[in-house]
């Protein structure tokens, strides 16, 4: 079958399963293109994930604070979206209803129209309050009144400042009745410093007024992109528990855990799709789909490492790490691609000589050396030395 073929399959769900398995490539397909969080379905999500062990006693860890402030920080796409999502669900099953609230971050102007049309993470429960207060307020009876039209009644007879100042009063009421309240930034780009100091700086206003003048004393948990950490007041107040990328052993744990099986993959090959992730579990999720797009159904037997590596080059994988690798190599992009050449080498082959290495890539000593040095000095390797030879390794958490 052509891969246009294929992919038309995989769209469309008619790619049925091997006899023996209950699940079919389709399946795998669209659980693989949900990248983002927000798209995947809570039940199964709760039901697949693996806890990062930086995560592992977070729970604890928040039972033994009053009015504490934690930072989850991590690379973008690793999932720290995930992490909060899990968190909220875990925390709200303890049977404290309405303790716990998860949101993504949004300023001022974008906060109130997100919570009256309903697309905020906590538009239900705060429209609940709301609408009882607004109700009190205009003296309107009945339980069955919509919180927006009385929104809009209290806007016609009190004025739009007063109706704003109203709203506010009422959000901060609500997260005052928190135990625990989950912020999820959002991810930034380079040109957005500005706007995550503004937003961080919102956020340390929050908890700072919460610490002052609340007698709860809610917990904030904040998710930072570790591209962007540092450089701002607010992270030195913070527990920091960096969400480091997955094993390759516990991107594999996931997608068995989801699947029960690594149909139609082999055990090798999902190990490899992780490696070439280097921990982030949306290009895991990314690479899956490229691999299965590249996929002829013709092959006979299971997708192996030969049909992944064939399917996911080097240029895509450079590509991918142009993020991380922009920072090191800004105007060098021969110097990327040899630095994921490299890494992907030492993930796939372990420690090595850099005498070997230069040799196995094609690079000569000069060269290597230089390009090492960039990549030890960002943490990216560790290098010792065994008597004459260099021995450079991967540094595992990062």
């Amino acid at each position: 079958m052509a891969t246009s073929k294929l992919a038309s399959d995989l769209s469309s769900g008619s790619k049925k399963p091997e006899p023996g398995n209950s699940v079919s490539t389709s399946e795998i397909y669209s659980w693989a293109c949900q990248l983002a969080a927000e798209s995947r379905d809570r039940d199964a999500l709760l039901k697949s994930y693996v806890w990062p062990k930086s995560l592992i006693g977070i729970s604890e860890l928040l039972e033994g604070m009053r009015g504490g402030l934690v930072g989850i920080v991590g690379l973008q796409g690793v999932g720290k979206t995930t992490s909060l999502m899990v968190l909220d669900a875990t925390e709200r099953m303890k049977g404290e209803q309405g303790q716990v609230v998860f949101f993504k971050w949004r300023r001022q102007q974008e906060l109130f129209k997100s919570l009256l049309d309903r697309s905020h993470e906590a538009s239900e429960e705060f429209l609940q309050e709301y609408g009882g207060r607004v109700a009190q307020v205009l003296k309107e009876a009945g339980q069955n009144v919509d919180a927006v039209a009385l929104d809009s009644l209290l806007q016609r007879k009190v004025g739009r400042l007063r109706a704003e100042n109203f709203r506010k009063t009422v959000w901060m009421h609500f997260l005052r009745t928190k135990r625990l309240i989950l912020i999820d930034t959002p991810d930034y780009s380079k040109t957005d410093r500005r706007a995550m100091a503004t937003d961080l700086g919102d956020i340390y206003w929050l908890w700072n007024n919460f610490t002052r003048t609340c007698e709860t004393r809610p917990n904030i948990v904040v998710a930072v992109q570790k591209e962007m950490f540092g450089g701002h007041f607010f992270f030195d107040k913070m527990e920091k528990v960096e969400l480091e990328p997955l094993e390759p052993a516990r991107m594999l744990e996931a997608f068995v855990k989801r699947f029960n099986d690594t149909w139609p993959f082999t055990e090798d090959a999902l190990i490899t799709l992780a490696r070439m992730s280097r921990g982030i579990f949306r290009r895991f999720l990314r690479y899956i789909t490229v691999t299965l797009h590249h996929w002829e159904t013709g092959r006979e037997g299971l997708l192996d490492a030969t049909v992944v590596k064939e399917a996911v080059t080097v240029e895509r994988l450079a590509e991918d790490m142009e993020r991380e690798l922009a920072e090191l190599f800004p105007k060098q992009s021969d110097l990327r691609l040899e630095a994921v050449r490299l890494l992907m080498h030492l993930e796939e082959c372990g420690p090595k000589k850099q005498t070997e290495l230069a040799e196995e890539l094609g690079m000569e000593g000069y060269a290597m050396s230089r390009l090492l040095a960039k990549l030890e000095l960002h943490r990216y390797i560790i290098r010792r030395r065994e008597g004459t030879d260099k021995i450079v390794a991967l540094r595992k958490q990062r």
